[in-house]
């Protein structure tokens, strides 16, 4: 019995299970049924939706602009530093001496409103004081050698005074002394020997005295040309050899005295030029006015020169700025693609940072002829420095400060424009991609003036013409000119951007990541005024992506109608 009741029980809980499966496996089967079912309805829908709308979604997701007329308006906006063109440098005037500078030991605070004579630096003159008590060691010691020279030079002097007026004279005297006394004894022996010859005559006098008389004469003969001669070598040559030997050393000490003259009026003048560069050392206002730093940036933004206590200074160098506050101008550096709009006298108008919503005007003062210097980082950058005077200058601006300053360049009324995104540079020529019925058609366009937004259109297009604001997406679907292999290879044309593969991919990159595409080395401009290429900063174009175009809402009116539906 209990086996045949548990065989039972087994049997019935087996049926039962059984049953339970089969209920399960029926529901899953109708619940897969039902979706299958759906998922055929929701495509049939789909395709229908798509065979009714596909068009009008196509349209809507093309981005187009209609070309309208407008004033058009040029106008260059950069910023630049506010300065006063009437400044006083305040400049070292310290020799460096083959040195690296003199250091700052004491400045006035910067902004510091001073008058003309007030204190502004002191540099370091320790040095110059110590080369300041060396020099006045030699200018006395040149000093004694000046008056050493000098009384050489008197001494000379009076020698030769003395051999002329004494020396000569007593020694000629003498000479002739002996000539007259050599005369007499002539003269004496002579009559002594006349007198003998008649005693000799008679016999009273032998020949032997005779001979001696005789031989008196010719010896008193012989000492008066010896006195001659001596009076003759005194004047003809000892006279001239003592002037010529006195009158060389009178040269001598007199050269000697103007170079000690001249050693110490050197040395004296060094003494006084030490004690003029200690004296620059102390440097004073020039005039009354508002104390800037004469700070030195180099091509990196990084400050060079920083004046403050410690700072060597070079000679020449400029340590403060005494600006004007009257006369207060703009300078700002213009890129090489605008440059050729700005030019002097055109009208400024100018927004100082940190003056709310204060408005200046100005007029463009000037414009360098030559680029200003680039780091290796800008070197195909190109920028050139124009001066805006501020025509109506407030007291409460400061040299120093940021200001946006724009320029009107030219106005042209009523004029027929398009979005720079949408012209196309094709070779040398531009064209823009018109939409007409469903077809894509490119025209070939003169473009005038541009101010980075639109572009003046002086030929080809007509005012309502629908045109493409991404040209490059639909390059495939127009016909253009086929280049020459030389127009092909060259990397800037004549006009306009290069179409280059390649490029494209990097420069959608760069306009979806909403960043400005960077001028090309050598690419060129118009050379008509008031006329440029599609190259400046700020100059962006529609990806040729079409999936990134469909995202942007179209202003045409295929794109409102699309919306309406």
């Amino acid at each position: 019995m209990t086996r045949h009741g548990h065989c039972l029980i087994s049997a019935t809980e087996s049926t039962t299970r059984r049953r339970g499966r089969c209920r399960l496996g029926g529901a899953t089967l109708f619940g897969t049924t039902t979706m299958v079912a759906l998922v055929v309805a929701a495509g049939g829908g789909l395709w229908w939706w798509a065979q009714h709308h596909g068009e009008s979604n196509g349209s809507a997701n093309i981005l187009l602009h209609t070309v309208q007329r407008g004033n058009f308006e040029l106008a260059v906006t950069e910023r630049g530093e506010i300065q006063a063109f009437d400044v006083t440098e305040v400049r070292s005037l310290v020799k460096s001496n083959n040195t690296t500078g003199n250091a700052i030991l004491r400045i006035v605070p910067e902004g510091a409103e001073v008058k003309k004579g007030d204190f502004l630096v002191e540099l370091d003159s320790s040095a110059l004081r110590s080369q300041r008590t060396s020099q006045k060691i030699l200018v006395n010691t040149a000093k004694a050698l000046e008056v050493e020279a000098r009384n050489t030079y008197d001494t000379a002097v009076i020698a030769k005074r003395e051999y002329l007026e004494g020396t000569y004279l007593q020694e000629r005297q003498t000479i002739e002394s002996e000539v007259f006394v050599a005369e007499e004894n002539l003269n004496r022996a002579k009559e002594y020997y006349a007198y003998s010859k008649k005693l000799a005559s008679k016999g009273y006098v032998n020949e032997l005295q005779l001979e001696a008389d005789r031989f008196a004469v010719e010896k008193a003969n012989k000492d008066l040309e010896t006195a001659k001669t001596k009076l003759h070598v005194l004047d003809e040559f000892t006279k001239p050899k003592m002037l010529s030997t006195l009158e060389s050393a009178i040269l001598i000490a007199k050269a000697k005295w103007d170079s000690g003259q001249n050693s110490h009026e050197l040395e004296l003048e060094k003494l006084e030029e030490l004690d003029d560069q200690i004296a620059k050392c102390t440097l004073v206002a020039p005039q009354d006015g508002v104390v800037k730093y004469a700070h030195i940036m180099n091509g990196r933004g990084d400050q060079e020169f920083i004046v403050e206590e410690g700072t060597v200074v070079r000679e020449r160098q400029v340590i403060i700025n005494l600006p004007n506050a009257d006369s207060m101008r703009v300078e700002l550096a213009v890129n090489e693609s605008l440059v050729q709009y700005v030019r002097p006298g055109l009208a400024a108008v100018i927004n100082p940072v940190g003056l709310g919503d204060r408005v200046l005007h100005g007029t463009v003062e000037k414009v360098n002829q030559y680029a200003e210097p680039t780091g290796w980082r800008q070197a195909n950058v190109k920028e050139y420095k124009a001066f805006v005077s501020i025509d109506d200058p407030t007291r409460d601006l400061r040299s120093g400060m940021t200001a946006a300053v724009t320029i009107r360049c030219a106005q042209v009324p009523n004029a027929l424009q398009v979005p720079v995104q949408a012209v196309y540079a094709h070779g040398s020529s531009f064209y823009c991609f018109v939409y007409d019925n469903g077809s894509w058609q490119a025209r070939e366009i003169k473009p005038g003036p541009t101010n980075d937004k639109f572009f003046v259109i002086q030929s080809g297009l007509n005012e309502g013409d629908q045109v493409a604001l991404n040209p490059r997406g639909y390059r495939d679907e127009v016909d253009l000119p086929k280049l020459s292999p030389a127009e092909a290879q060259r990397a800037v044309p004549q006009r306009g951007r290069p179409e280059r593969d390649g490029d494209e991919d990097q420069e959608s990159a760069d306009q979806e990541a909403g960043q400005p595409r960077e001028r090309l080395p050598g690419e060129e401009l118009d050379a008509e005024p008031g006329e440029r290429l599609r190259t400046a900063p700020g100059d962006t174009r529609v990806p040729p992506s079409r999936d990134a175009a469909a995202k942007v809402q179209t202003a045409s009116t295929s794109a409102s109608q699309g919306g309406a539906e």
